[in-house]
């Protein structure tokens, strides 16, 4: 009796460890779900904290005059965990004229693992981060912080690569027309910045079985800021073209022949496109134009669009010029149409790069 009794009672202490045990297990796993939740509401907390309306600007004068500042002095506006504003060298804001904003950071060498950071933001809410670190851009989604894609621009174009997602973090699709558009806004505001130290470009790259380049198959995009030497070997004749477009500024203000300063950008524009065709390379193009249905038209037909000049540097790979003079600035409604275009005059198009020129003289 005795000998049963220690044994039911030995049991019974194994039976009790073994629940504690599991317990113990069930207790960490509620827990470890819990910090990674309470991680994902932090993180999403971060990435909504954006700049309002009525938020206060530098003033006038300033070096950051008109620029949006954080109110109360703030705290960066980033993915980093803490978001210190010691690790920004600089922030920019732009409104476009369709509400979108777009609040570009700058970041101080090696304080995070990308150079900047901008933030692009939709009337309706969508939203969107591009973190660049040299000619590699990562897209994240603006609420929940999940990576939609991650890209290299290269001497071929805006070229995929491979990203880990977040296991706790929902999938987005990364080639939404939402991100499409607002990969075009970012190219608008960078376009603005552009001076003899770099450009910024826009680059889409589609399936290789696509036949245009739409939000369904767009499989990298790149908005970003690169050096002349990056465009110049991407983009072969860049610098024949700005080196046109410079003179076309020349000869047209020497000759006094125009009227306004809309004339006078189109005068610019005819005689870059004289000097141009007159090569007669097929692929080196300037002044097509076509109508709403992807045909070909004549200059000045009602609903069409306008290619400024294209270059086919390569089979699959075409480079899109937009010119523009004065106070003129690309629009990204602008610059997206062109991405159609080039699928249209060159059919078998994957890769798309999109430049602003814009003559100094």
């Amino acid at each position: 009796m005795h000998i049963f009794l220690s044994l039911a009672q030995e049991g019974c202490g194994m039976n009790h460890r073994e629940s504690l045990r599991t317990e113990s297990a069930a207790i960490r796993g509620l827990l470890t779900r819990a910090s990674l939740e309470i991680e994902a509401v932090r993180h999403e907390r971060i990435l909504r904290r954006k700049f309002s309306a009525d938020q206060p600007r530098a003033p006038a004068g300033q070096p950051d005059g008109g620029q949006w500042i954080p109110a109360g002095g703030g705290q960066a506006i980033g993915v980093r965990s803490g978001g210190s504003g010691d690790d920004v060298a600089h922030r920019e804001q732009t409104v476009l004229e369709d509400g979108t904003r777009v609040l570009s950071l700058r970041i101080r060498s090696g304080r995070r693992d990308y150079d900047t950071q901008d933030i692009v933001t939709a009337p309706d809410g969508q939203s969107r981060i591009f973190e660049t670190s040299g000619l590699t851009q990562t897209i994240r989604d603006g609420g929940t912080g999940a990576v939609l894609g991650r890209s290299t621009f290269t001497a071929a174009g805006a070229e995929p690569e491979a990203f880990v997602q977040s296991t706790f973090l929902p999938a987005v699709p990364a080639a939404t027309a939402a991100t499409i558009r607002l990969v075009g806004s970012l190219f608008a505001v960078l376009s603005t910045r552009n001076d003899q130290f770099g450009k910024a470009v826009l680059g889409l790259t589609a399936n290789e079985y696509a036949v245009d380049l739409t939000e369904n198959t767009v499989r990298a995009a790149f908005a970003g800021r690169i050096d002349q030497r990056t465009l110049d070997a991407a983009c072969r004749r860049n610098g024949e073209v700005e080196a046109l477009a410079e003179q076309a500024v020349r000869s047209v203000r020497a000759s006094g022949l125009y009227r306004s300063a809309q004339d006078f950008g189109d005068k610019v524009h005819a005689w870059i496109a004289a000097v141009v065709n007159k090569q007669g390379d097929p692929n080196f193009v300037a002044e097509i134009s076509f109508d709403k249905n992807s045909e070909k038209t004549s200059y000045g037909d009602r609903y069409s669009t306008r290619i400024d000049l294209f270059e086919r540097t390569a089979p699959g790979t075409t480079c899109v010029y937009d010119f523009k003079t004065g106070s003129a600035t690309i629009s990204s409604n602008r610059a997206l149409k062109l991405v159609a275009a080039a699928g249209r005059h060159f059919p078998d198009t994957v890769r798309v790069i999109v430049i602003q020129v814009k003559p100094r003289s």
